[in-house]
């Protein structure tokens, strides 16, 4: 099965967005063999917590994504498809561990976490309205 399960966050820009979800590396390139087009922009980045998904340099998209920081994003507004938001649901962490990521130690020039962020568990929420 294809999951983000024990794939990393491999850059962090404090302040701005962290980055991850390339399933099958830790390099960031994603190898995950599904490569699509984004439906739409039509949810502007105002909002920390917001998850976007990551463009490849011909436009397409893949298993990648990024999670804004802070609540004013304009700089992905037309270029990155929103397709979802952290929860601020009790037990899930919400944006306290967002914000946890976004100020781990990184290694120039990529912003890669010196220690691995890893995603240990995920799945599917139900009954979130």
């Amino acid at each position: 099965d294809v999951s983000y399960a024990g794939t990393t966050f491999y850059r962090v820009i404090s302040d701005m967005t962290i980055q991850g979800g390339a399933i099958g590396s830790s390099s960031g390139k994603s190898s995950s063999s599904a490569v699509l087009q984004p439906d739409n922009f039509n949810i502007k980045h105002t909002k920390a917590g917001l998850v976007s998904a990551v463009r490849n340099k011909d436009g397409s998209i893949d298993s990648r994504f990024f999670i804004q920081t802070k609540d004013d994003a304009g700089w992905a507004d037309e270029r990155y498809a929103a397709f979802g938001i952290v929860l601020e649901e009790e037990g899930t962490g919400g944006m306290d561990v967002v914000k946890k990521i976004s100020k781990v130690d990184v290694k120039a020039p990529q912003n890669n976490p010196k220690d691995p962020v890893m995603i240990v568990g995920c799945g599917v929420f139900e009954g979130h309205k």
